[in-house]
């Protein structure tokens, strides 16, 4: 399913930042819902692993640091439709950026998340 195959592409990721291995896969599908949907569905499956137990102390912090920010494919669309009526003559500059502006912001969330994780 969608929700294993995200899981283990994230899986690496998680384990970088910290994560207990136990619970990798579980922050990873976390991670991957929150870059392929947005970050609101991975808090609201956040909360069901939280209420059930099924996360450490530690991977629940990390992973709720790593969630935050607004750096996932919907935002893509949001940043060119908003910026290129800015500037519409840059718009195709715009488009070969957001990539790397997603990249970037989630690196930015997922360091935050390494320095929480460390404090924890």
């Amino acid at each position: 399913s969608f929700d294993r195959l995200v899981g283990y592409l994230m899986y690496p990721v998680a384990c970088i930042m910290g994560v207990p291995l136990v619970d990798c896969e579980r922050v990873g599908y976390l991670i991957g819902i929150k870059v392929f949907a947005n970050e609101f569905v991975a808090y609201l499956k956040l909360a069901e692993f939280i209420t059930a137990g099924n996360l450490t102390k530690r991977a629940e912090v990390i992973a709720t640091y790593a969630l935050c920010g607004f750096s996932n494919f919907a935002s893509l669309g949001v940043q060119v439709g908003g910026l290129s009526p800015m500037a519409p003559n840059r718009k195709k500059d715009l488009t070969t950026l957001v990539f790397s502006a997603m990249i970037g912001g989630n690196m930015a969330c997922f360091m935050t998340a390494c320095i929480a994780g460390f404090f924890s």
